[in-house]
């Protein structure tokens, strides 16, 4: 029996879509209802990228080529010294109108929503392993906030990581019975039970598959299961298929002087105050930018390793104007603007 059918009366119907983002009237009924015609390994499987913006949902527009960027509290430009002596650090200064102060930025992953097509509940997760949570996958009504947003890391051939922003823990799942399948987020193991197969299905809607054993990402749809996500055998039902709506990227960021990338102490010992700096290629979390648009090209900008935000000091000295991280503090000092350069 399938989890929709075995929800029986706690089975709800889907909410109203009112004030939630990037989702349109036309997705959710071709969702609910249209999709029932697709079959659980679709002729759309084969595509070389299924997150193309053309296959997502009111996809986010990538940032891709040569920008400049602007802290929003003072419109000061990003810069970079290019000498060891000064650690490579990145500070803002007035505008130069060289490339010490244009930069490189490329999309390496997306930030999703993900809702269940049955329900149009949004993929979420316990950030807790207290009184038997288990770090668990859910669903859960919008909520706007990190704990729903995920990053999906490509790894080749329709292959992804999926990180929660919130804890950047990673997607997976109990591969037996007696744990029901379910899914968790857990530390990083790069191993098969973490990678996710990502296949379209149209209309902005996929399947998604845990690579160690082709089973299909499903949910429960009652309260009683606490809407748990897990994984099953393919049921062709809107259960297993699942909506993704772009709320950002992840970018790599270089100065486009000398091709180095944007990185950051991670540690304030020794005087290194979580300092921004730039470094040869890594291909590390500590190089990945979390950049989440504000509308009005403005943008927050986040270090994946450890979900920090970018920050500047406000000096009236220009030789001390280092940017860093800093816990979220919603203020314009946190807030950059990057526009063709």
């Amino acid at each position: 029996m399938s989890i929709f059918e075995s929800a029986g009366s706690g089975r709800k119907t889907p909410a109203g879509l009112t004030g939630l983002p990037h989702v349109t009237r036309r997705q959710t009924l071709m969702a609910g209802a249209g999709l029932l015609a697709a079959t659980a390994l679709p002729a759309a499987a084969a595509h070389a990228n299924p997150l193309a913006p053309s296959q997502i949902g009111s996809s986010a527009a990538a940032l891709q080529g040569r920008y400049t960027i602007q802290q929003e509290y003072n419109r000061l430009f990003v810069d970079a010294h290019e000498s060891a002596n000064q650690d490579y650090r990145l500070v803002t200064r007035g505008p130069q109108s060289n490339d010490t102060q244009r930069w490189l930025l490329n999309p390496v992953g997306h930030v999703f929503t993900i809702q269940q097509a049955s329900t149009h509940r949004f993929v979420d997760a316990h950030e807790t392993a207290d009184r038997g949570l288990d770090f668990g996958v859910v669903t859960r009504e919008w909520q706007n906030n990190d704990t729903q947003r995920w990053i999906a890391i490509s790894l080749g051939n329709d292959r992804y990581t999926l990180q929660q922003l919130s804890t950047r823990r990673f997607v997976d799942a109990y591969v037996t019975k007696d744990q029901d399948f379910r899914l968790v987020t857990r530390e990083r193991q790069n191993n098969d039970s973490q990678r996710w197969i990502i296949r379209p299905l149209g209309n902005g809607t996929f399947t998604l598959q845990q690579e160690i054993n082709g089973l299909f990402v499903d949910a429960h749809e009652s309260a009683d299961l606490d809407f748990r996500l897990v994984t099953r055998d393919p049921q062709n039902h809107p259960s297993q298929f699942w909506i993704l709506n772009s709320v950002g990227r992840v970018h790599t960021i270089q100065q486009a002087s000398n091709g180095r990338f944007v990185d950051a102490h991670e540690t304030a010992d020794q005087g290194l105050d979580f300092g921004l700096v730039t470094r040869e290629r890594q291909n590390n979390d500590s190089q990945h930018w979390v950049t989440i648009s504000l509308g009005n090209d403005r943008y927050t900008l986040q270090q994946l390793s450890n979900g920090r935000f970018v920050d500047a000091y406000l000096s009236t000295d220009p030789n001390f104007r280092f940017m860093v991280t800093r816990e979220r503090q919603n203020s314009s000092t946190q807030r950059w603007i990057i526009l063709p350069g």
